[in-house]
Parts: structure tokens; C-alpha cells; sequence
């Protein structure tokens, strides 16, 4: 399980950097509550045996943009930082620890439909990272732990991440953020990440 979790991790930095955090602009409404993002909010995630925190740190003004640093720690395992940014039509991750994503990739898109569908083809260092994600259900009931949401849920299914085939597998609720996260391996490994605590910030 410790093998897939950090497979899981490494796909999860290249695409999305181990959680998808975002505040809404505001011309877009109707995002807001998706990407619940304060300084100091923290999110707890289960991972089989184990546990990934996730934590807002600081936000900074880059190129005229607000860039959001989230860092993600895994058990014992040094964190890793990544940034994000929000525009008129969508959440993009712009960089993983000193390294640009070539372009940015968009990780969800704005406004929120059900439907809608968007290519990624981007480059951070050496790894690559390719396909289509597409919003399967914007009102998708889940329930995860003992608690039910009502949920985006958003596919990526077999994308080309650092040259192994997974299928990604995300579930937004407002007011949470991501509170379910599915990757299907290359090796048809499929590890599952669950919501079981979220601390706002301030």
C-alpha cells in the first residue's frame, strides 16, 4: 500500500498537486464554495492506513495574479509545495516546488457544467502530462465516511501522466473542497483518497 501511495502522490503532484484548492473570482459566482481556500485551512485525508494533510500557507501576488501556496505532507515525508491560481474561466495549477507548469493546467473548469470537457497538454521539469478531463455530474451524491455530499465529479480517464496510463477520479463539495479522490493505476491498482476532517482557516 506504501508503493501505491506514493505512486498515487507522484501522479497527483504532476496533475494536481496531491489536492485541488481554489478560491472563486468574483465573476464566477457560481464557483464559490467549491474551493474553500483560507490561510491556515487544513484538510485530512485517509489513505488506506495512512494519512496526507494538506494545508493553505500563504497567498502571493505574482505577475499582477494571486497565487496560492498549498503544502501536502504524506506520514513522515518532507512536504511538497505547489501554487494555484484562478481566472475567469477556470482553476489552473501553475507550479510544484521550483518547477512552471508549461502551460498551466486547468483543473476544473468555470462556470461549473455538467458536460463540459477541456484538453490538458503540459510539461513541469521532465514530466508530461496529457489527456481530457471532462465533468461527469455536477450534482453527483456520494457519501464519504458517514457523511453524504452532493458533489462535482470530475474524470480524467486514462491520461498520459510522466508516461503511465491512470485514470483520475475527483468529487468537489461545496464548502470542502475535494472530499474523494480515486486513481486508477497503470497496474489497475486503484488507490482511493477520503475526506475525514476539514479545519477552516482565517
Amino acid at each position: 500500500m506504501l508503493r501505491a501511495i506514493r505512486l498515487f502522490v507522484g501522479a497527483a503532484l504532476v496533475l494536481f498537486g496531491g489536492t485541488l484548492l481554489a478560491q472563486a473570482p468574483k465573476d464566477a459566482p457560481q464557483a464559490e464554495g467549491y474551493f474553500p481556500l483560507k490561510v491556515n485551512a487544513k484538510w485530512t485525508y485517509k489513505v488506506g492506513d495512512n494519512t496526507i494533510e494538506v494545508k493553505v500557507v500563504k497567498v502571493d501576488k505574482v505577475g499582477g495574479e494571486e497565487q496560492y501556496q498549498v503544502d501536502t505532507v504524506v506520514g513522515k515525508d518532507p512536504k511538497t509545495s505547489e501554487w494555484y491560481t484562478v481566472k475567469g474561466d477556470g482553476v489552473y495549477r501553475v507550479r510544484v516546488k521550483d518547477d512552471k507548469l508549461d502551460p498551466a493546467v486547468k483543473v476544473l473548469p468555470l462556470p461549473i457544467k455538467k458536460d463540459a470537457t477541456w484538453d490538458i497538454n503540459s510539461k513541469v521539469g521532465t514530466q508530461t502530462v496529457k489527456g481530457a478531463m471532462k465533468v461527469l455530474n455536477d450534482k453527483e451524491k456520494i457519501k464519504v465516511g458517514e457523511t453524504e455530499y452532493e458533489a462535482v465529479f470530475v474524470e480524467g480517464k486514462d491520461l498520459d501522466i510522466a508516461g503511465a496510463k491512470t485514470t483520475v477520479r475527483l468529487w468537489f463539495a461545496k464548502g470542502k473542497g475535494i472530499v474523494k479522490e480515486e486513481f486508477v493505476l497503470q497496474t489497475n491498482e486503484v488507490v482511493k483518497l477520503e475526506l475525514t476532517k476539514y479545519e477552516e482557516g482565517k
